[in-house]
């Protein structure tokens, strides 16, 4: 099964190059690419994972053929500009006053972040600090003050992508504060996904204004795996290092070849609640609106045995666990709607849509990992209100009499 996986993808992507269905940046592309990269490592690796069975190629089966092709007809149902290259490079128009409010706005509360984190963790010593992070970034805040704090990362992540879509014409000191803001926000939090954010959205955006080749986003990739290794190891325990030898291969199995393994062990759940964990932001929203008592299923999953633990198991898992074969086909509809609907405005030279595919690349590259579109709306939409106040120039009001005023 997976040799006709292989010969499947590997004629979509032929496709999409040889008819120039969009980009290397297309949803489709990114899509076909990466399942194939997986399937493909999966037959040359000889890893200890578990074998994979018939579940996770059927659903790959489902998920790329629908994803693509419902995001093609989206992106070509959308009328698209002349010189659509050309206009994914033009100047974005922004309010100072709105950019340099964000930008104090970052600067006096990243630091406020990282100091709330590490006085809490370093209650606890300083001899695993770091791992202490990352469980406390998982446990989450209780008080008003810290919960009001997290949000500053999404604030740091969005001013980012638009310093290096207005690079040169931000200052580069603006832009390294920025980008020294998110690297802080990851440090404290012991995230990888931050770093992830950062390299993937700066490649996108520098591959769309030609400053960079394909081969740089390859080296790049590259060398991050490798960054990431290093990162795994310093945010495990001293108890973890001393019991347990971490090698590259356990690293690189762990993070790009377990999560299809533990989708494996994913069983459908019957329960009350429709949709229980494909619509857990709606039933989170509507149950803090007290619009209801709902079961808000917990982001975090729990871990399993592949036999190296794991916590992560694809973007097909949640879809799955809820509707079967039948969410995973639906929900590839879905994504391949907005993410062809939001490709075509981006290549239109939209501003904010340009801004918001650089973050929904991030979500298209690591779907081998887990479901960030969807189950994370609510930082979709403070990315959202960041670009929407930052990329204008004027803020209409329309008075009593029906005047426009600026």
């Amino acid at each position: 099964m997976a040799a006709i996986i292989i010969i499947i993808l590997g004629i979509l992507l032929a496709t999409f190059l040889t008819f120039r269905i969009g980009d290397i940046f297309s949803p489709w592309f990114i899509t076909a690419g990466v399942w194939l990269a997986i399937v493909v490592m999966f037959q040359i690796s000889t890893t200890d994972l578990y074998p994979l069975q018939s579940r996770f190629y059927t659903c790959v089966l489902i998920w790329v053929p629908m994803m693509s092709l419902t995001g093609i007809l989206t992106y070509y149902a959308f009328p698209g500009v002349d010189c659509s290259t050309a206009a994914i490079r033009e100047e974005m128009n922004y309010s100072k006053f709105f950019f340099l409010a964000f930008y104090i706005l970052s600067i006096v509360c990243t630091p406020l972040y990282v100091y709330k984190i590490y006085k809490v963790v370093s209650m606890f010593g300083t001899e695993n600090l770091l791992f202490n992070l990352r469980i406390l970034a998982n446990a989450g805040e209780e008080d008003t003050l810290g919960k009001l704090l997290k949000y500053i990362n999404a604030v740091n992540q969005a001013l980012f992508i638009i310093c290096v879509w207005k690079y040169p014409k931000i200052s580069k000191a603006t832009l390294i504060t920025v980008t020294i803001a998110n690297l802080m926000c990851a440090v404290a939090i012991m995230e990888k996904g931050a770093l992830f954010f950062l390299m993937f959205t700066a490649l996108f955006i520098l591959y769309q204004k030609e400053k960079i080749k394909l081969r740089s986003i390859l080296l790049w990739g590259g060398l991050a795996v490798f960054l990431f290794y290093g990162i795994n190891i310093l945010r495990s325990s001293t108890d973890a290092k001393q019991t347990e030898e971490s090698t590259f291969l356990d690293f690189f199995a762990m993070y790009i070849l377990s999560p299809p393994v533990a989708f494996e062990q994913v069983q459908e759940k019957l329960t009350p609640q429709f949709g229980s964990r494909s619509f857990a932001f709606f039933y989170a929203f509507a149950s803090k609106m007290g619009w209801g008592n709902f079961i808000v299923e917990p982001k975090l999953q729990e871990f399993v045995q592949v036999p190296i633990p794991t916590n992560v198991y694809t973007t097909f898992q949640p879809f799955f666990e809820d509707f079967g074969y039948k969410g995973v086909a639906f929900f590839s509809s879905v994504y391949g709607v907005f993410t062809g609907w939001l490709y075509r405005q981006c290549r239109n030279g939209g501003t904010i849509s340009r801004c918001l595919y650089a973050y929904v690349v991030e979500i298209l590259v690591l779907q081998f990992f887990q479901e960030n579109l969807i189950l994370s709306l609510s930082l979709l939409f403070q990315y959202l209100i960041v670009f929407t106040l930052v990329l204008q120039q004027r803020v209409r009001w329309v008075a009593i009499t029906g005047k426009q005023t600026e």
